[in-house]
């Protein structure tokens, strides 16, 4: 029988006679009590399934599972094997059924970069939000953009969403203490009182999108996976790599340059500041041919919070004329090779008609994910 068939594989895959990939599909009653490690676990009667293979019969299952012994700490490694080679069939025939119904076939898979939503008022309720501009610019380089809810049961499923070929962490509000303090890093001063209600959308904390972003971008950093740091996410990306933040650059650094405006101002989102950029840099070649003899660009600012001490490991790019820092990359950069981890302070996607170069900051993030999903292959 079917199930007779299937349980010899599971001791041959012991013996490492067979390959995973080889696996016949399970039932569900099979595969659930493997799973679990239990030999005599009760399955309700009378709820047949049918797969390729033919129905299966409670006996049919009652053989298998004698056949198979109470598992083992080697069968523990082994039958997580399992779970992929059902999936990849799933997959794969969905594909199948949903080009049929496009009309068209995509012959690559593509990268799939990571990215987690933002949670907005609208109507006087929450929705989920991630700026159309970043996601026009991921999809422009071929890449899938897959958002992640930042709802707060989303943490105990966050593995389903993988796998990450990139991660783009972008703007959101400042980092909650306790995650800060989970993962290691410093906590910067924090503004209180009135100071405080200023920025009061960005010194509100929301703890559910710093739980999933830090453990997605500390599982980045131990992978090698592809980083594009963008405000927050760069302000992210230095703690995490052992740097410190400005707590409010009013208070601490002073008024030399604005790097947030309210955002009922009509200038929000025009407003602009210099930063000069270090040659020699990732961003130096990015924006090659429209910095001139100045080195010099215009950019601009959504943040009262900054970069202090520079990570482990980072060098700088750029910066404004107070020292505020306005971006750095790790040295071993390398889009051709899958290595790219890079922190800008300032919104290359809002200003894609200022400056050819912003777009370039996608298309080397775009290599890397291409090339790093290669090597994981």
């Amino acid at each position: 029988m079917f199930a007779q068939a299937h349980a010899i594989q599971l001791l041959s895959l012991r013996r490492g006679e067979v390959d995973e990939d080889d696996l016949l599909l399970l039932s569900p009653r099979i595969f659930q009590r493997n799973l679990s490690g239990s030999t005599s676990a009760e399955t309700p009667r009378g709820h047949g399934a049918s797969f390729d293979g033919g129905a299966f019969s409670e006996d049919e299952d009652d053989v298998a599972l004698r056949m198979v012994p109470t598992r083992s700490k080697a069968d523990s490694d082994i039958m997580p094997h399992m779970v992929p080679t059902r999936s990849r069939v799933r997959k794969a025939q969905e594909v199948e059924q949903l080009q049929a119904v496009l009309g068209f076939q995509i012959r690559a898979q593509p990268p799939r970069i990571l990215c987690v939503s933002r949670r907005h008022m609208r109507k006087n309720k929450y929705v989920d939000i991630v700026g159309e501009y970043h996601l026009d610019l991921v999809q422009g380089f071929g890449g899938v953009p897959v958002i992640i809810p930042r709802t707060t049961q989303t943490l105990k499923h966050l593995m389903q969403y993988l796998p990450m070929d990139g991660l783009l962490v972008v703007e959101g509000n400042d980092m909650s203490d306790g995650t800060l303090l989970k993962y290691g890093c410093s906590v910067p001063g924090r503004l209180e009182g009135e100071d405080a209600q200023k920025f009061a959308s960005d010194t509100e904390f929301d703890v559910s999108k710093d739980e999933l972003e830090f453990a997605l971008m500390k599982f980045a950093l131990d992978k090698g996976c592809p980083i594009l740091g963008l405000c927050r996410g760069s302000q992210m990306l230095n703690v995490l790599r052992g740097g410190t933040l400005i707590g409010d650059i009013e208070s601490e650094i002073g008024h030399q340059i604005v790097h947030l405006l309210d955002g009922s101002d009509p200038a929000y989102d025009s407003h602009r500041h210099p930063i000069r950029v270090t040659p020699g840099t990732p961003l130096a070649g990015w924006f090659a041919d429209d910095l001139g003899t100045s080195g010099e660009l215009l950019v601009n600012s959504y943040h009262h919070q900054g970069v202090k001490k520079l990570g482990e490991g980072l060098v700088e790019m750029a910066w404004a004329p107070d020292g505020v820092l306005e971006g750095f990359y790790d040295p071993t950069y390398d889009p051709e090779s899958g290595r790219f981890v890079v922190g800008l302070q300032f919104h290359p996607e809002r200003m894609l008609q200022d400056y050819a170069g912003c777009a370039e900051v996608y298309k080397a993030f775009g290599r890397a994910c291409w090339a790093y999903q290669r090597s994981q292959l």
